[in-house]
């Protein structure tokens, strides 16, 4: 069993995906504890090509869609078809910091499950902060995962994931901010003051449509969310 399952999903985002995967092969983690999933949610484009340039770095594994089903459907294939003690999704066009993945599930580990020392230190999930990168990788800016919440980078125990039954397929768009309403119900997250993560902005982010945003941010109910 690997202590952390690393998910991406990649629909139409192939010309990212090597960056991603870069980062993640240089982890401090021990490459035996971690299991990187790909999901291709795009029928026809191939990954086999860089999926097996990093074999030999990675334990990686890819999940190819017989048709499109969209960003939480394929998630959930990741989180159904996967054994590890935490779970992380690392979008296909952004990237992480070589001690993403060490310091993430450390935290996990010596707080999770607390309660009966401390409640007030039982996490079953953990942010970071993240840097806003452009095309070429260059800092635009520093942000708070805590005040300007993005639905990547955040390591769950799979416990909790697994009670509030995964992801709702219903939310094509803004699937992570309804986990996160319903995480939060039931459980802790601490947000680390370290960044960690590395957000992409570039033409083609999902978020950009903004009519789409709008449709799902109505739909949970949240007047706005700020990524």
């Amino acid at each position: 069993m690997y202590e952390v399952v690393v998910a991406i999903c990649c629909y139409k985002q192939k010309h990212w995906l090597h960056r991603c995967l870069r980062s993640l092969s240089v982890q401090t983690l021990n490459k035996d504890k971690f299991e990187v999933v790909i999901v291709n949610d795009d029928p026809n484009e191939n990954l086999d090509d860089i999926v097996n340039t990093f074999k030999p770095h990675l334990n990686i594994r890819l999940i190819n869609n017989k048709k499109n089903i969209g960003l939480p459907s394929s998630l959930n294939k990741i989180l159904k078809s996967s054994i590890a003690r935490y779970f992380v999704r690392v979008d296909s066009d952004d990237y992480v910091s070589s001690h993403f993945l060490y310091i993430l599930s450390k935290f996990l580990e010596s707080n999770m499950g607390s309660r009966r020392f401390n409640e007030e230190f039982d996490y079953q999930a953990v942010a970071c902060d993240y840097f806003k990168v452009n095309d070429t990788g260059g800092v635009l800016s520093r942000h708070s995962s805590e005040e300007e919440f993005v639905a990547c980078g955040i390591m769950y125990t799979y416990e909790s994931i697994s009670n509030l039954n995964f992801y709702n397929e219903d939310f094509k768009m803004r699937e992570g901010h309804d986990l996160h309403n319903r995480f939060l119900k039931k459980y802790k997250m601490y947000n680390l003051k370290m960044p960690l993560y590395r957000y992409r902005i570039h033409q083609n982010n999902r978020t950009n449509d903004k009519s789409i945003v709008q449709e799902f941010d109505d739909k949970l109910g949240e007047n706005k969310w700020n990524v």
